[in-house]
């Protein structure tokens, strides 16, 4: 494979997993202190435009595309093993089940990350250019840094939840 290829592979599986897992992330960061939430949303968002730096707009695009497809992924993960209310049960013990406030404070943190993501990618399509050529490799290296620790993040913190039958037996 084509550096170029292997590149945009990285670049997309790392917007997914930044993306995505910052959606539960930034709930657990805001509950245990909500003046990091922002910061934390705006650092995603930079990487995600940092990632979508490419040589041509057809590559930006290509590694848009991808990334959404790596994102169900990541999402199904989040979502079948109830790491959102696992996450809160594991700050507040005894939780229970997510409220509907709580499901609209999450929507409102989601719909800010796609905001700040979609000026990342009007960044990324403004500045993408033949210059880009010479930042890829430092863009893969620190893709996959990001990757690895975001994963190793979200693992260390999925050991130290309860279970979720325990969440269930809250009621």
């Amino acid at each position: 494979m084509k550096f170029k290829t292997i590149n945009t592979i990285i670049c997309s599986a790392t917007m997914s997993v930044i993306t995505v897992s910052a959606i539960f992330l930034a709930e657990i960061i805001g509950i245990a202190n909500e003046l990091f939430r922002l910061p934390y949303l705006l650092v995603v968002a930079v990487i995600y435009a940092a990632m979508l730096l490419s040589e041509s707009k057809k590559q930006l695009l290509l590694k848009w595309v991808l990334s959404l497809s790596f994102s169900f992924f990541c999402f199904e993960y989040f979502w079948q093993t109830h790491y959102s209310i696992r996450a809160l049960n594991w700050i507040i013990e005894g939780y229970g089940t997510q409220s509907a406030g709580g499901n609209f404070s999450g929507f409102i943190v989601l719909i800010l990350l796609l905001v700040l993501c979609f000026a990342g990618m009007i960044f990324a399509y403004s500045k993408s250019s033949e210059k880009i050529k010479r930042y890829i490799k430092v863009q893969s290296l620190t893709g996959i840094w990001i990757f690895m620790l975001m994963i190793i993040v979200v693992a260390y913190l999925e050991t130290q939840f309860p279970a979720y039958h325990d969440v269930l037996s809250y009621h």
